[in-house]
């Protein structure tokens, strides 16, 4: 629960330029991070009593029936000893039209885990769903971590604990509750092949997480939730997917495909997380914000 003299402190300090900028829904989540429950959280941690930005940011690409996706609509998958023929990765269908009865309605199927959107721990694990994650948790400190350099020259190019190191150098250690990100500039590719770079056999390309990177954030620092730009948080260095099953098999989550890292800084801004709170959800598309 949240102290209501937690709130009250946190609203006084909320100035009315930042509520014009920030609107609403960003007030709810400054709100929202000043109460501590995820049982992650260190008994020492100082709970913060508000957050100042100027500028907020669009960290999510516009998902439309052409974005790239990790499968390909009518070529067959194999997971494990099953497989599976993919439909369309979004559908959008115009029930209604303005043009004909002053009314826009559309209906539009997808799958869980295109565009911007969350791996929940339950996506590779019997942990928790998309509806079950604190609201809380939605609201971290944002932590990019730049590995565009060797990812220029290697497609399976991973952040690795050396990566880590050196940010850490520079920058501190990773703040208490972060969302730590990758930046490889694969988000700018998203419009052509080098997005996929498609091997010889027809296995995509793309940097991503080492294993002992996310053990480390996991066993040494309170780290909430990871983000990448690319498809995925394991490549073709982790082809049994160590990451995603260590990572939300510990009760955490991740963004996957996100947007415009480039546009924040390496530490200081906070990330605000809009998830589907569908109920069993493993999942789904999210607009995701950063507070500069």
């Amino acid at each position: 629960m949240c102290n209501p003299n937690i709130i009250e402190k946190v609203q006084k300090r909320i100035s009315r330029r930042n509520l014009l900028k920030g609107g609403a829904a960003s007030a709810a989540g400054i709100l929202a991070s000043g109460c501590k429950s995820n049982p992650k959280s260190k008994p020492n941690e100082t709970t913060p009593e508000s957050i100042s930005f100027n500028q907020v940011v669009d960290l999510t690409h516009t998902l439309h029936p052409e974005f790239p996706a990790w499968f390909t609509p009518g070529v067959e998958r194999r997971f494990g000893t099953k497989t599976f023929l993919p439909p369309a990765i979004v559908e959008v269908e115009r029930v209604m039209k303005f043009e004909e009865i002053k009314i826009n309605l559309n209906k539009i199927s997808y799958w869980e885990h295109v565009g911007t959107h969350m791996d929940a721990p339950n996506h590779f694990s019997e942990g928790s769903t998309a509806d079950k994650i604190p609201v809380e948790d939605l609201v971290l400190p944002l932590a990019v971590i730049d590995i565009q350099a060797k990812a220029e020259r290697d497609p399976l190019a991973l952040l690795t604990l050396e990566d880590i190191k050196n940010w850490e150098a520079e920058n501190g250690p990773i703040p208490e509750r972060a969302c730590l990100a990758m930046n490889s500039g694969w988000a700018n590719h998203v419009k052509t092949p080098k997005f996929k770079s498609l091997n010889s056999e027809g296995k995509h390309q793309q940097p991503a997480f080492h294993i002992d990177a996310i053990e480390f954030i996991k066993e040494e620092r309170n780290v909430v939730s990871i983000a990448v730009d690319t498809f995925s948080f394991d490549n073709l260095h982790s082809p049994e997917n160590d990451v995603h099953y260590s990572w939300l098999g510990d009760e955490r989550w991740g963004i996957e495909i996100i947007n415009n890292l480039d546009k924040v800084p390496s530490q200081g801004a906070t990330i605000v997380v809009g998830q589907p709170k569908i109920q069993g959800g493993s999942g789904g598309p999210n607009r995701v914000m950063a507070l500069i």
